[in-house]
């Protein structure tokens, strides 16, 4: 990796902290080049703003939550209901990994209000993959079921899957995680 991509990689990587940490609004540039210890003309050799650097760190963090996701799971084979349960697991230990800091795309929508915004047009798309790949397990599991019933089912995990997340970081505690995956036991038992 030459000194150029280091030197991104690591503004990336402070930003990341600092975003999640104390929220994407509340962190300035100048803050970020300090942290990251280097000169105002390096940040913007690599971002022409700090929402650029937030793009980029919202599709790095997916990149990343997606591969850990994908990693996880891979204990299961070809089960799509046991991955579908998984995922409950998954996000329990994450969520105290992180101590109920929550999901940081939640997190940046909370703090991102107009709806043109990029990067909440950007969190819109990776929350709609989510939905995608929790229907494509859903479809694997149920493959003689209607498309609507696929899709119902797949709408109430990926709530199940949100709203767990949000609960668990209002309460510091797995409880809701885990009462979400109790209910998709019983989504896919149906």
């Amino acid at each position: 990796m030459t000194e150029k991509n280091n030197r991104k990689t690591q503004i990336i990587e402070v930003a990341s902290k600092l975003f999640f940490e104390q929220g994407y609004h509340v962190t300035g540039i100048k803050q970020i080049i300090e942290a990251a210890d280097i000169a105002k003309g390096t940040f913007y050799s690599h971002f022409k703003s700090k929402e650029e650097l937030g793009l980029e760190w919202l599709r790095r963090g997916s990149e990343k939550w997606i591969a850990c996701r994908n990693s996880y799971l891979e204990q299961f084979g070809d089960d799509p209901a046991r991955k579908l349960v998984a995922l409950f697991d998954y996000q329990a230990q994450s969520a105290e990994a992180c101590k109920y800091r929550g999901c940081a795309m939640l997190n940046m929508l909370a703090e991102s209000p107009d709806l043109g915004c990029p990067m909440r047009q950007a969190i819109r798309g990776y929350k709609k993959d989510f939905l995608a790949f929790i229907r494509s397990l859903v479809d694997q599991h149920l493959p003689d079921a209607s498309d609507a019933d696929r899709e119902q089912r797949a709408g109430a995990i990926y709530l199940l899957s949100e709203g767990a997340t949000v609960a668990a970081q209002n309460f510091c505690k797995i409880g809701p995680i885990e009462i979400a995956k109790k209910q998709v036991e019983k989504i896919l038992a149906e």
